[in-house]
């Protein structure tokens, strides 16, 4: 069997750039094994690559542009991983558009913590570390940013129009009504889904900084509460942890109305995705008929939904679009969008 090298699994073109990254790194361009790491739907390649026994992650962004610009990126990551949320930073080049930093061995954080409680407790604390930091560089409003995926959405007509004609219509109330252009912005990593977010033990790391930028503090607040925040008791102690005294029925809306357009913001990326991947002569499934969220994530979790292909990627998206509409059309909806006022 051919022995794995970096030779043999990185790109040609960046095989220089990597050995000058382990060189200046770790005063070798030997590795011990290296293996491409899989997941998440970055165009980066990611390895776990082993020097001297110790295991870094080696990270190349293979297509550059405004969103995955890796001089913007790699300034959060330095400032994340100073601030002791982001693992150590052994390497960074913005000209190679190279990485290695630590690598971090996750455990479920279920298994350390039984309570809910204090599972939220660690994520709200990391939040607030990086929500603490100098602010990170722009990059475009969140919510103009989700607009433009919208129009693109339209413009690529995956769907029938007017199976997402109500979808649309109730998010427009939160585009009119949410302060899109509140000065109040952080430091924010804007993808905290559990892929991201890895418990060693004893600390939560936070990774992958390709979405980095200054935004509304809410964006972090709503991705991170969706695998951790269950019921209505949670999401209080998890509000209450993050903003205290202050917490109040506007911080209450605005959350609730950041988690909407946070749904919708993934809901266009899957869509944008599969409508630029469906097999030419595959006829699009426009049935609306999806589990909730949860159950959703539930059948990817156990291995049984993947969103690799065409087919994952409409499917979420579609659980998306509807998780959003579900609790758009609740009362708490017209009270959120009345506080904005």
């Amino acid at each position: 069997m051919e022995q794995v090298t970096l030779a043999t699994l990185l790109p040609e073109a960046k095989l220089n750039a990597v050995e000058t990254a382990l060189q200046i790194a770790f005063n070798t361009t030997q590795v011990d094994t290296v293996r491409l790491l899989t997941g998440g739907l970055s165009s980066a390649l990611v390895y776990k690559i082993v020097v001297g026994g110790k295991p870094y992650v080696l990270r190349l962004v293979m297509e550059i542009n405004q969103l995955t610009d890796p001089a913007r990126q790699f300034v959060c990551m330095n400032t994340a991983a100073a601030a002791g949320v982001a693992p150590l930073v052994h390497y960074a080049s913005v000209a190679d558009a190279v990485t290695i930093t630590d690598f971090i061995e996750a455990t479920p954080l279920s298994t350390h913590f039984a309570a809910a409680e204090d599972r939220l407790l660690i994520v709200v604390k990391t939040i607030k570390t990086l929500h603490a930091t100098p602010l990170f560089p722009k990059l475009v409003n969140f919510l103009d940013g989700v607009d433009l995926f919208i129009e693109r959405f339209k413009t690529l007509a995956l769907l029938p129009e007017n199976v997402t004609t109500e979808h649309l219509a109730y998010y427009a109330e939160i585009q009119k009504a949410y302060p899109r252009h509140d000065p109040d912005l952080v430091s924010s990593h804007n993808d905290l889904n559990p892929n991201n977010m890895l418990f060693d033990g004893t600390k939560l790391w936070l990774i992958d900084w390709e979405a980095a930028f200054q935004n509304d503090r809410y964006v972090d607040l709503a991705i991170a509460a969706r695998p951790f925040v269950t019921n209505e008791a949670q999401e209080t102690f998890y509000l209450q942890a993050y903003f205290g005294d202050a917490l109040d029925e506007y911080k209450r809306a605005r959350f609730f109305l950041m988690q909407q357009v946070c749904h919708m913001y993934y809901a266009m990326i899957m869509l944008n995705f599969a409508a630029t991947t469906k097999p030419a002569n595959v006829a699009v499934d426009a049935n609306m008929a999806t589990l909730r969220l949860r159950d959703f994530h539930g059948l990817i979790g156990a291995g049984k939904v993947s969103l690799e292909g065409y087919e994952g990627k409409l499917a979420y998206g579609k659980v998306l679009l509807n998780e959003a509409l579900y609790f758009m059309k609740t009362p708490p909806f017209a009270a959120a969008i009345a506080q904005m006022a």
